[in-house]
């Protein structure tokens, strides 16, 4: 029964891939629909069509972040149509992966001077495939008139600890006419050196002993999530709450890709 499940995730998976590669128009495809199949076989049904023709912008840094011993999803898309100069950082670790490694990651990288372009584009790793001129990404967050501009989504777990949050960014949305949409961290562009000034906001949030998703899956079970973490999102360990969270902060600089360009989710 197991097997017969997997495989009809599989060809689910891979019809909705088709039509996606029919229909889509977003910079990035980024859904956990991709690592259902094949990468080979999904890179080729989203992005034949663009085959070794693209290329990134000198002042443009595409950047991935993961620790894999192999090559995932969005660095095999990135060479098939034809980009390699874009930047993997591989954070040390030691046990869990965290997904506030991400934060320090990236802050540390600005920082540390090895990034020389007005621009950064980061995307995931894993669920993630490129399948359209980069530049599009500057392009689009100019047309915003802001200095980072993220995806969006409609999931809107972990609001319920922000419900103050959730207030405000729903009524900036449906100022925008774009409600029930939210930010997604798997997919942004900035400006380099505003993208910093987040971070370094961001890293407020961050702590030695962040919590991994296992981690927080418990106290919510038990119900002793704000016992436990009483500056909530402090010490949660995710990325993209502390995000939602600063937010309001650092609005209208940073922005919600309410029109859907930048990635599909």
């Amino acid at each position: 029964m197991k097997t017969i499940v997997k495989n009809f995730k599989k060809v689910k998976g891979l019809l909705w891939v088709c039509r996606k590669g029919r229909t889509g128009d977003q910079l990035v495809i980024h859904s956990q629909k991709l690592i259902e199949s094949p990468p080979d076989l999904i890179i080729h049904l989203l992005c034949r069509h663009i085959k070794g023709k693209l290329s990134c912008p000198p002042e443009l840094t595409i950047l991935l972040i993961h620790n894999h011993e192999y090559e995932p999803l969005m660095e095999k898309s990135l060479r098939y149509v034809g980009i390699e100069n874009f930047t993997v950082l591989r954070p040390p670790i030691s046990g869990t992966w965290v997904h506030t490694f991400k934060i320090r990651a990236i802050l540390n990288y600005l920082k540390s001077g090895a990034c020389k372009t007005e621009y950064l584009l980061y995307c995931d790793s894993d669920d993630a495939v490129l399948r359209d001129d980069p530049k599009k990404a500057i392009r689009y967050l100019e047309e915003e008139n802001c200095e980072l501009l993220l995806s969006r989504t409609r999931s809107k777990k972990i609001y319920n600890y922000l419900p103050q949050v959730k207030i405000w960014t729903d009524q900036v949305a449906n100022e925008h006419g774009a409600p029930g949409w939210y930010i997604n961290a798997g997919v942004f562009v900035g400006r380099t050196s505003f993208l910093c000034e987040v971070l370094e906001a961001a890293m407020d949030y961050v702590t030695e002993t962040d919590l991994t998703g296992a981690e927080f899956k418990r106290l919510k079970a038990n119900g002793t999530v704000y016992k436990n973490l009483p500056e909530f999102p402090k010490g949660f360990g995710c990325d993209q709450t502390i995000l939602r969270y600063i937010y309001p902060q650092f609005y209208p600089r940073m922005k919600i890709d309410y029109q859907g360009r930048l990635a599909m989710r």
